[in-house]
């Protein structure tokens, strides 16, 4: 069992007297913590969140919470990493697959729109209530806007734009986040995919011009 985003979605562990490990039990606590903050903040909102909250979702006592978090924010932003760090792996396998730039960029866009599809409560609180959170917010949003720019740059490979184009790919990864942000928030995150043919051309344009960010949305239609 490990952390990782299916067991945030998924994992739910044997309540009661079940004769496991201690260490197999406190590793399913913090699962459960962890799956839990993300459906009850997403569901609540993080301020209207308390511990009381996430520890009636998780099935997990006070103490328990206390030996394993510090508080509600340090359980949220460890499940929140730990989302963050999912996405981030499968965008890169994905734009890491041998192909002309543009098909991988295509590719990469096509994981990142049903990743946030596949699980709208996963999808609110990565985006949106992280921006709740108070001073804390700026850091990390600011570290993770530099990953998935850094991701992007270190894949233009002979094929693609010219590296020198940092400045672009940054306001690239910013406007597609801006884009899959406001869907989220109106609630429109099992329509995302649909947008891959516009968002395709749209991040593409600027770099390898309309024809051949053309002819990727209509393969990303097809």
């Amino acid at each position: 069992m490990s952390d990782n985003s299916e067991d945030l979605r998924q994992w739910r562990l044997p309540r009661g007297r079940h004769g496991l490990p201690r260490e197999l039990v406190e590793r399913s606590q913090r699962e459960r913590l962890l799956a839990a903050v993300v459906r009850v903040t997403a569901t609540n909102g993080y301020e209207s969140t308390t511990v009381g909250d996430i520890l009636g979702e998780a099935g997990v006592g006070r103490e328990s919470f206390y030996e394993l978090f510090d508080d509600k924010l340090a359980c949220m932003l460890a499940a929140h990493k730990i989302l963050v760090d999912d996405l981030e792996q499968r965008v890169a396998a994905a734009y890491g697959e041998e192909g002309p730039w543009p098909e991988r960029v295509r590719k990469a866009l096509a994981v990142t729109l049903a990743w946030f599809a596949a699980d709208p409560q996963a999808a609110r609180f990565t985006l949106v209530e992280l921006s709740t959170v108070g001073p804390a917010f700026r850091a990390i949003f600011q570290s993770e806007y530099a990953r998935f720019t850094k991701l992007l740059d270190d894949g233009l490979g002979e094929d693609g734009p010219d590296p020198e184009l940092s400045r672009a790919t940054g306001l690239a990864v910013g406007a597609i986040m801006a884009r899959i942000y406001e869907e989220v928030v109106l609630g429109r995150e099992a329509e995302l995919p649909r947008l891959l043919p516009d968002l395709t051309y749209e991040l593409l344009v600027p770099f390898v011009g309309e024809e051949v960010a053309r002819a990727e949305q209509r393969r990303a239609g097809a």
